[in-house]
């Protein structure tokens, strides 16, 4: 069995190509039932966000996950060779505990992801996903990325793309505390670029939501006064959508909630004044051909790379010293998972030898209640136990397939059983 970790990001595919392999929140006990169940993995997780989707497991290939990729999503434009990463063992360890420290991310050192990893792995544990090597492995993963923090400043004035979101539209409008702001959907994402535009000075916000109870919670949250703001079905967004100067879509929705048509009417009846806009769900929220229209500012999570650049040079330091904390941890945790692979055989050694000694006692119990002689019955029973337990390891010595082999396999059984090395001619001729 192997640790494995698969996946695509930001970092190796398009914002189009991510979301062939997005899944929705909603179908993610299902997937990972139907992962598990199709291609033979003993536990898994799976993370599904704007900028990435991975898949860790255990398992002894990974052939038949991507049969059942392959086969589910009908993926056409993703090459497996060069869209998408897969490591294993020591390295998906490296890697999951830098995905949870935040140094795999669009912005360096961002925090969402390690929230994100945690409701990943607990909806798995909770369903019955992970096992006990896969919990281990994301526990101190969670654990290093506390560790990382702390010991590093790799959060030191933290951003995230929901910051940087704020930062371009502040490029836009000079002053941004007078725009009206329409938010299309109520989710983690959607509430951490409302507190960055109130603490950037908005006031005046709409709140489109599936669930009007939510956008509720998160005005208030936001500590709005109830004359500045305005909650709203998405159905109404077309209505809407003329008074909005800056748009911020984060929904988990399957197809785009804002077309292009919607868009260019809402842009005439502004009588072409500016229109920012920026989409941050996989899939789209808005479709990309609103990029089109005149007076209107689309951008989408790729387009933030650019801004993300320039918070990446003050933590190149920072990184490296968490890359050399995320070693050392790497390298502890795959000792403890060896200490569990030493600790599963002895069990199992263990096992197969109270198999031979029950059943070759069962036979001497029956013996015995037939009346033979005790003395004759403990004799038999200890050569047939002998026997038995000794069986298959003379075969594999006398089935060695060259001198090599055979040497070293006697060499084995020598330092197992403390046999000195004077015995080592030892015959066994008329061993069964």
């Amino acid at each position: 069995m192997h640790l494995m970790a698969m996946g695509l990001s930001h970092k190796t595919a398009s914002q189009d190509q991510r979301e062939q392999l997005s899944f929705d929140a909603d179908l993610v006990v299902e997937t990972i039932a139907e992962i598990m169940h199709s291609a033979h993995v003993n536990a898994a997780v799976l993370v599904s966000t704007c900028n990435r989707t991975e898949i860790y497991l255990e398992a002894d290939s990974l052939a038949g996950v991507l049969r059942w990729l392959q086969h589910e999503r009908k993926l056409k434009t993703i090459d497996f060779r060069t869209n998408t990463y897969l490591y294993m063992d020591l390295k998906a360890v490296q890697h999951l505990m830098r995905v949870a420290s935040g140094l795999d991310s669009m912005v360096l050192g961002e925090v969402e992801i390690l929230g994100q990893l945690k409701n990943a792995y607990q909806l798995a544990a909770q369903h019955g996903f992970v096992n006990r090597n896969l919990s281990r492995w994301f526990q101190s993963s969670f654990a290093v990325a506390k560790k990382v923090r702390s010991q590093t400043d790799i959060g030191l004035n933290p951003v995230s793309v929901a910051y940087l979101a704020v930062r371009l539209a502040e490029r836009i409008f000079a002053k941004i505390a007078d725009q009206t702001v329409l938010l299309i959907g109520a989710g983690d994402t959607a509430c951490l670029v409302a507190k960055h535009l109130a603490s950037s000075g908005v006031k005046h916000f709409v709140f489109a939501n599936r669930t009007l109870d939510r956008a509720e919670s998160l005005a208030q949250e936001l500590g709005l006064d109830k004359s500045h703001y305005e909650i709203i079905a998405l159905s109404k967004i077309p209505e809407y959508l003329p008074r909005a100067d800056i748009v911020v879509a984060a929904t988990t929705a399957p197809l785009p909630i804002v077309g292009k048509g919607m868009v260019e009417r809402a842009v005439k009846i502004r009588k072409h004044k500016a229109m920012f806009m920026i989409d941050l769900a996989v899939p789209r929220d808005i479709e990309t051909e609103v990029r089109d229209i005149a007076d209107v500012y689309l951008y989408g999570i790729d387009d933030l790379q650019n801004i993300a650049a320039e918070h990446q040079r003050c933590r190149v330091s920072a990184a490296q010293q968490a890359d050399l904390i995320i070693l050392r941890e790497a390298d502890r945790f795959m000792q403890w998972l060896e200490t569990q692979h030493v600790s599963s055989t002895i069990q199992a050694f263990r096992e197969q030898c109270a198999q031979q000694r029950d059943r070759a006692l069962q036979e001497a119990l029956r013996q015995l209640d037939a009346g033979k002689d005790p003395r004759l019955v403990l004799q038999h029973f200890g050569h047939v136990l002998l026997n038995r337990i000794i069986h298959e390891p003379t075969v594999q010595i006398r089935n060695s397939a060259n001198v090599a082999e055979r040497e070293a396999l006697l060499s084995l059984v020598r330092k197992l059983f403390n046999i000195e090395q004077e015995n080592k001619e030892v015959s066994y001729e008329g061993i069964n």
